[in-house]
């Protein structure tokens, strides 16, 4: 088995697609982030946290 140069170790992927997941990583990590945003500003209107 060569080794291939355009895979990047140690995932085995191209740079093409290692750059595709970590789009999808950065996107799910965006939306993960404004859904927790979102569930704090609701908690913090319906229960009396600070006062």
């Amino acid at each position: 088995m060569a080794d291939d140069p355009d895979k990047v170790w140690p995932s085995g992927l191209t740079l093409k697609e290692a750059e595709e997941v970590h789009e999808q990583v950065i996107l799910g990590t965006r939306i993960f982030g404004g859904v927790a945003v979102i569930a704090h500003v609701l908690a913090a209107v319906a229960t009396p946290w600070l006062g």
